[in-house]
């Protein structure tokens, strides 16, 4: 039987510990993006074209699919801190070995693997929901988005202006660092508690997980546009590196440098928010479907610096808005089954995310920036065709 949430949260969550599980989160998800500003390094080191460099961003988003998937559901069956201090020991040890790296084939599986071991946000998001009291978990979710967020935001403005000035192979020694300096406090801090569900084997909780998704067609439709949406934003990081490169005779340090104007569509996540109450999820990601067309169409048109900032910054609004608006509508399909919807959501995010990563690479090495452009606007028309058929069979 599972015990009672109140007898699990007796004792409140520490301050200390919650940001050290803010910082965890942020290392975390930063592993997957440092990739994306050292593209162009990639190529000129192994001496490879940009589509086969840019299958590196695109090991990294397929491999935390793979491990939202495979680990996350693991987080109910499963001692909690086990879980995540065997998949951060096993990503530390990834990335000091990515640093080494021989060759380009070798970076890709790394990555791959990289990305299926670091996902311990979206284990440790729940954990710190069930250390905390019911009147602080808005707050504790909060703390942990946050740094995750800054992660997700420093890490390509570190590993941009470290790849430029040191070497890209710093970037993961640094990153490696890191995770060991966390992961020493993690084991040292990280509250044990038992697991939700112990009581129920993984092939029955998967099988009840396939079940819960099959009867919910609103879940693969809001999936869907989500993630097609995030492909348009992987394809464009994926190839910014080597569009700054090639037009504007610009390193990894500026490309790294335009992940600071992403601040613009964190900021702009608690406003889509109230946007989406007021209004809706659906007429939020309508409007922000339109933003993120118009921001490619513009910076297809009218490529220059200025252009490619007030493009990052509508892309991102657009981006932010549509994960707010559909992730809520998710969440809220079956209240008591989020962790398990959350899983099918964020694969779905970042298989969409892979997807755009391998179209932009591909559509930059046949035809440069209009073709990356190209790919953008045919992602979001996908999004909005899958969101109006659904409202038509509404």
């Amino acid at each position: 039987m599972i015990p009672p949430a109140s007898a699990r949260t007796a004792d409140t969550l520490h301050r200390s510990t919650l940001w050290m599980m803010a910082a965890a989160c942020g290392a975390s998800a930063a592993n997957i993006f440092y990739n994306q500003p050292l593209l162009g390094k990639f190529a000129l080191a192994y001496q490879a074209s940009p589509s086969k460099a840019g299958l590196v961003a695109t090991a990294a988003q397929v491999g935390y699919g793979i491990g939202l998937f495979l680990f996350v559901p693991l987080g109910d069956l499963l001692n909690r801190r086990k879980v995540v201090l065997l998949l951060m020991s096993l990503c530390t040890a990834l990335l000091a070995a990515t640093a080494a790296a021989p060759g380009l084939l070798t970076l890709i599986w790394l990555h791959l693997l990289i990305g299926i071991t670091t996902m311990n946000a979206q284990i440790l998001i729940p954990f710190g929901m069930e250390l905390s009291p019911p009147k602080e978990r808005g707050r504790t979710v909060g703390v942990l988005m946050a740094g995750l967020l800054c992660g997700v935001l420093l890490a390509r403005v570190v590993s941009g202006f470290v790849g430029e000035h040191i070497g890209w192979r710093m970037v993961y020694i640094m990153a490696a660092a890191v995770m060991l300096v966390i992961l020493v406090s993690l084991y040292r801090g990280l509250p044990h508690r038992p697991p939700v569900a112990a009581h129920m084997g993984y092939g029955r909780f998967m099988k009840e997980m396939f079940q819960l998704w099959g009867r919910l067609p609103a879940l693969w439709t809001a999936s869907a546009v989500s993630g097609l949406s995030f492909g348009c934003f992987t394809a464009f990081w994926t190839t910014l590196s080597f569009l700054l490169m090639d037009r504007f005779g610009m390193g990894a340090s500026a490309a790294g440098a335009f992940g600071v104007i992403g601040l613009a569509g964190v900021l702009a996540a608690p406003l889509a928010g109230r946007v989406s109450d007021r209004r809706g999820p659906r007429f939020t990601v309508t409007v922000s479907l339109l933003l993120i067309a118009l921001s490619f169409v513009g910076m297809s048109l009218w490529l220059s610096l200025p252009m490619l900032v007030l493009g990052v910054i509508f892309m991102d609004l657009g981006v932010q808005a549509i994960q707010v608006a559909a992730q809520t509508r998710v969440m809220s399909l079956v209240p008591d089954a989020g962790s398990r919807l959350n899983t099918f959501y964020m694969v779905f995010r970042f298989v969409g995310g892979a997807l755009g990563s391998f179209l932009g690479a591909t559509a930059w090495a046949h035809w440069q920036w209009p073709g990356v452009c190209c790919v953008a606007v045919a992602l979001v028309a996908a999004a909005m065709a899958v969101h109006l058929l659904e409202r038509g069979s509404r």
